[in-house]
């Protein structure tokens, strides 16, 4: 029977990672581990491909230091830091954050993408956030366990990305991965119910980056532009 990372890339996408929801034995562990990476790797195409798009469109990144982190020797060594002293990590948040490293396409959409605001006044709730992809470096792991994390209780909240209504530069929450675990692919709180990491970036990449888009009857033509031929995953 074919490895689930050979059946993985001839394109059975969403089968593969319904199995390694269910279980992974141990022998296996190496084959999903290399799953998990492929899927990043592609990840890791898309947030290149939108990044250029949006700056060829004239869309005004907010942090523009952060638009893109490709993973660095120091972030490898803080995830492997982290999960020796945190415990393990879901595979696909490991590779998260080996493979593709930092994200934020958080900013100004103009008439691009009108929905989507980060310098707005007044800042104010709104009736839906477009919600733009944030991912985080690896190091972010290790920084968020010497800030929040505590040796003498069990396990820990890693605050993985800000909300939908944070990233609109509104008061809002984070989006959490509980820690440890060894899920292939855990659940994102705070973000969409019930969703998992590997499920919100496909929703993502399937919105150009802006998943909250999916909440109006018709979304502006760059989000066609941004997704276009996305790699599939």
């Amino acid at each position: 029977m074919a490895s689930w990372a050979a059946r993985y890339k001839a394109g059975e996408w969403f089968a593969v990672w319904d199995e390694l929801r269910r279980h992974v034995p141990e022998k296996s562990a190496e084959d999903a581990a290399e799953v998990a990476r492929e899927t990043m790797r592609r990840v890791a195409v898309n947030a290149d491909t939108v990044v250029e798009r949006l700056a060829a469109a004239g869309y005004s990144f907010a942090f523009p230091a952060w638009v893109r982190q490709a993973p660095t020797p120091d972030d490898l060594a803080a995830v492997q830091k982290a999960e020796r002293v945190i415990g393990p990590l879901p595979l696909a948040l490991r590779a998260c954050l080996e493979v593709v490293g930092g994200v934020n396409l958080c900013g100004d959409g103009g008439d691009v993408l009108p929905h989507v605001g980060y310098h707005r006044v007044p800042k104010q709730e709104a009736d839906f956030y477009p919600d733009p992809l944030v991912l985080p470096p690896g190091r972010h792991l290790w920084a968020d366990w010497e800030t929040w994390g505590d040796a003498d209780q069990e396990g820990h909240t890693f605050s993985f990305a800000p909300d939908e209504i944070h990233k609109a530069n509104v008061s809002g929450g984070v989006q959490d991965v509980e820690l440890p675990s060894r899920a292939a692919d855990p659940e994102l709180l705070g973000a969409r119910p019930g969703v998992t990491l590997v499920d919100y970036l496909r929703i993502s990449f399937a919105w150009g980056g802006f998943p909250g888009h999916d909440a109006l009857a018709v979304a502006p033509r760059a989000v066609e532009d941004l997704r276009r031929d996305l790699l599939m995953f």
